[in-house]
């Protein structure tokens, strides 16, 4: 917080003036800012108009409130601003710039605190092209506050920018630069840039020189444990952490250490794949948070901002623990639970797409657990023979329909909801994929040529989506979660029983370049299976061709960029990974992926197996017998239930009741010895 200088009061002072303000100077000087106040108040009933006293006596109060009024000092500074505006338009006095920017800087400050970062770059920024006439301090603090800002909200080629001013500004090496406490302040701010960066080398660089300055602080801890992070040695980042300090009350830097300590238990134990663990630390994160705040009187609604200090006002980080809590529920496969965590941080950060894309793979994972709960209770019974009765040669099996088990799930909500209203439903989830689909910019109709790269190691020009509380999504991740949603948004409405809605999200996804093999296989599985339903199997028989598939990989290969403004990095030869660092942690259990084929091979049985089935809807039941044998030799021991009874829809159709029987008695498809094997190519 900055106060005024007590020279401009003193233009045009009668002779006790100057007397009232240097005694209010040096009593705030010296923090006794009551004394300071008693000066002020005299020297403003003869200065009722100037408004440099009226700001010295607003920032007065509010320090003498221990910062706990900010609703008034807010109301006070846009009141001063407004005494600057009309003192410059009549001509009354000259506005001095200096005098100003100090208010405009507490504005800043204040937005700042709130992470109301928007309002607060605009004025920075403004402040900044004058920093010439704002002086050496303020303007030094103006280019930090920036700084800081810009690291918030991901602008990295900003912030490198603005840091290599500053340092040019302090002189080279060799002028006692390292000596000046001013070049100490921008340590912290390069070991953050660096580690957005994800450049080790030059953040273990920053951190030993915050350790030598200014000792093994909680800072220096947390930096430490990140280094090690992102080196991936995550036994040696929990052994870091543990010696770190995480005290429960929140400093004065508008941090609660304890919630941060657990917050990052919780990160590295997601990178070891243990879900419910991460998500037991970051429940006690939460606990933490709402502990430092708990410590404070209740805020009023007609003063939201006042009561509590104001660096305790930004202290709240529910809603950024909250999300890493629902990802870990959702992946541990408390589905849920991790609906209730993602709906409620939905309403503060509702421009990520990627946040629309979990809540929704939270409501298909609830739908996919109900399915699953409907054949445990059923696990003891066939799944294919629903039951059977009469005796003899009245004996009579009934078979369950493909269908079945879906109308059954749907068929226990006697009260539907609206796609409108948050619940763990398909419908809701449909809306929201439309959510992420809309936030993501559309497909170019001619991909633009690849650009040099900026400052910041990212490449100059491309196309991001903000994705608070994380960094922003670049282009080439837009991509491969623009396919996410279209995949998703196929399966909800073939879900939904609306073959049109899902043909259209298919037909995009498979008309996307460059489309990962995995993301192409359901595609054609999912377009296959609407034109089916829109009786036009021709066109679906294209579709169904086992040749299309030699990938079955969901991500498109990752390319490893050399390390921003490092070039010594690709010199040195490369150790062979640890243990550790080649660790794969354990899949998610609530997003399908065990479901989902694992080798080539099991996805061109699928696509062999649905053949079959459009050759059956066709009556060409010859090739539908060699297809479906072709496709079971194929899956080996792990043949779908639907198998059997397609092959005993086969039988039947060819007027062989005895052997549907048999078929369904022994609970297999055909037999591979009644025909003879050949390869999965498939004569149309």
């Amino acid at each position: 917080m900055e106060s005024q200088p007590s020279e401009g009061a003193e233009q045009g002072a009668s002779d006790h003036e100057p007397e009232l303000a240097r005694m209010a100077k040096e009593a705030f000087d010296n923090q006794r800012y009551e004394s300071c106040l008693s000066a002020l108040n005299k020297l403003l009933d003869t200065r009722r108009r100037d408004p440099r006293v009226a700001h010295n006596r607003a920032v007065a109060q509010y320090l003498l409130s221990n910062l706990t009024l900010t609703d008034e000092f807010r109301k006070n500074l846009q009141a001063v601003n407004v005494q600057f505006d009309r003192e410059s338009e009549n001509g009354s006095g000259e506005c001095n710039l200096c005098e100003k920017g100090v208010l405009l800087f507490n504005q800043a400050l204040i937005h700042a605190r709130l992470h109301q970062y928007s309002q607060a770059t605009r004025i920075l920024e403004e402040l900044l092209k004058v920093s010439g006439a704002l002086g050496e301090n303020l303007s030094l603090q103006v280019s930090l506050l920036l700084i800081d800002i810009y690291i918030c909200t991901y602008q990295l080629s900003k912030v490198s920018s603005h840091v290599e001013s500053l340092e040019n500004s302090m002189g080279t090496e060799g002028e006692g630069r390292e000596e000046d406490k001013r070049y100490h302040m921008l340590h912290p701010l390069k070991a953050r840039l660096h580690l957005l960066h994800k450049n080790v080398k030059a953040c273990k660089k920053e951190v030993k020189s915050i350790a030598s300055t200014a000792g093994n602080t909680p800072c220096a801890h947390y930096f430490k444990a990140n280094v090690e992070y992102l080196r991936r040695n995550f036994k040696k980042a929990l052994k870091v952490l543990s010696c770190a300090p995480h005290t429960p009350v929140a400093t004065d830097a508008g941090e609660c250490l304890a919630s941060f300590y657990f917050n990052n238990l919780g990160c590295v134990h997601h990178q070891l794949g243990k879900y419910s663990l991460a998500a037991h630390y970051f429940k006690k994160a939460i606990e933490e948070n709402d502990s430092a705040l708990n410590a404070f009187p209740p805020l009023d609604r007609a003063t939201p901002l006042s009561g509590r200090p104001l660096n305790v006002l930004g202290v709240n980080c529910r809603h950024v623990i909250l999300y890493n809590l629902g990802l870990q529920q959702l992946f541990a496969g408390y589905t849920m639970a991790a609906f209730d965590s993602l709906l409620e941080v939905v309403q503060v950060f509702h421009s990520n797409p990627c946040l629309w894309l979990r809540l929704a793979e939270a409501c298909i994972a609830s739908d996919a657990k109900n399915l699953d709960d409907l054949s445990a209770a059923q696990r003891n019974r066939s799944p294919v023979i629903r039951m059977s009765f009469g005796m003899g040669l009245h004996h009579k099996l009934a078979v369950v329909p493909v269908q079945a088990r879906i109308k059954e799930h749907f068929m226990y909500d006697t009260h539907p909801h609206s796609a409108a209203m948050p619940a763990p439903t398909l419908e809701f989830a449909s809306v929201c994929l439309r959510n992420a689909l809309f936030l993501l910019p559309p497909i170019p109709a001619d991909p633009p040529a690849p650009s040099s790269e900026g400052k910041d190691g990212g490449p100059s020009g491309d196309v991001s989506v903000s994705a608070l509380p994380g960094p922003p999504i670049q282009k080439e991740k837009i991509n491969s979660l623009r396919n996410a949603v279209l995949v998703c948004l196929s399966y909800v409405y073939h879900a939904l029983g609306d073959p049109v809605m899902a043909l259209g999200y298919a037909q995009q996804l498979l008309s996307t370049p460059q489309l990962p093999g995995g993301l192409k296989f359901l595609g054609q599985l999912y377009a296959a299976e609407a034109l089916i339903l829109l009786d036009r199997a021709q066109e679906a028989l294209q579709l169904l061709n086992p040749d299309s598939i030699s990938d079955i990989s969901v991500c498109p290969p990752m390319v490893p960029t050399p390390q921003p403004n490092d070039p010594t990095e690709d010199a040195k030869p490369s150790k062979a990974p640890s243990s550790e660092s080649t660790y794969k942690p354990a899949k998610p259990m609530a997003v399908g992926m065990d479901k989902f084929p694992e080798t080539v091979m099991v996805a061109r049985a699928i696509m062999m197996f649905n053949l079959s089935s459009l050759y059956a809807v066709k009556k060409d039941f010859d090739r539908s017998r060699k297809t479906l044998t072709q496709a079971v030799a194929l899956f080996g021991k792990d043949a779908p239930p639907q198998a059997i009874l397609l092959s005993a829809f086969i039988e039947l159709s060819q007027g062989k009741a005895s052997r549907a029987l048999q078929i369904l008695h022994r609970h297999q498809p055909f037999s591979t010895g009644d025909t003879k094997k050949t390869s999965y190519m498939v004569t149309r």
